[in-house]
């Protein structure tokens, strides 16, 4: 086995070689690069909720349902936005006996679209009757898979710079790729800040001025990981 040395320098500007082999007919590398881009977000998810509570559990579930029935049908008059259940559940509150006094309860409904004029229209009609606690703001499917695509050149061009950089410090003259392997990571998450009311009746119906949404954008990440042989 030949032994090779490279410059420290070389080491720490190669940012991702990982290992490197050398084989009968060359030298294997672990190499990987990445491409980055910044997407507008183009998707929104939003999660609205009711909170009651009653003597009788049964009087709450009554509320609860109704109250989420609203909402849903509210919601049929927006076909660009997805509806669908939210977490429900109920529970006991105690007096200083410890026996149960009441119960509280708390339904969701959760809201999903790319159209961001129905969603916001949307939300202000069901926060006439429900809070709202949290909206995140995202990049859809399909917009990612495009942008991913248009990385790839980007990053393939990084790792191709790795291996040949490498090649003639080590005195190679020929780079094959012998596996490819490509990732992506998703951008940061922000949990959304959550809003509690305490348990009191539905809220007396009115007007709800439309909220006035950036979404702003996301970087998107691709990483593509390859096996290169240098000879």
């Amino acid at each position: 086995m030949e032994n090779i040395r490279i410059p420290l320098l070389l080491w720490a500007g190669l940012l991702s070689v990982s290992t490197f082999a050398v084989a009968a007919d060359g030298i294997e590398l672990r190499l990987s690069a990445s491409a980055q881009q910044e997407v507008a977000n183009d998707q929104i998810q939003a999660t609205l909720y009711l909170q009651d509570k009653s003597e009788q559990p049964a009087v709450l579930a009554d509320r609860l349902n109704k109250g989420i029935a609203r909402g849903m049908a509210t919601g049929k008059a927006y076909p660009q936005v997805e509806l669908s259940s939210g977490s429900y559940n109920s529970w006991p509150s105690y007096d200083k006996n410890g026996k149960i006094s009441s119960w509280q309860g708390r339904a969701e409904i959760r809201l999903k679209s790319r159209n961001m004029t129905q969603a916001a229209e949307l939300v202000a009609q069901l926060q006439k009757t429900m809070l709202l606690e949290g909206v995140q703001f995202s990049v859809s499917d399909n917009t990612r898979r495009a942008a991913e695509k248009a990385m790839i050149p980007a990053a393939l061009a990084e790792m191709q710079e790795q291996a040949d950089i490498t090649a003639k410090t080590l005195g190679k003259s020929r780079v094959t790729i012998k596996e490819l392997e490509f990732g992506n990571a998703a951008p940061a998450y922000r949990p959304p800040m959550l809003m509690r009311a305490a348990a009191a009746p539905m809220a007396k119906e009115m007007d709800v001025a439309q909220p006035d949404w950036q979404p702003g954008q996301s970087q998107l990440q691709l990483q593509i990981t390859g096996k290169i042989e240098l000879n």
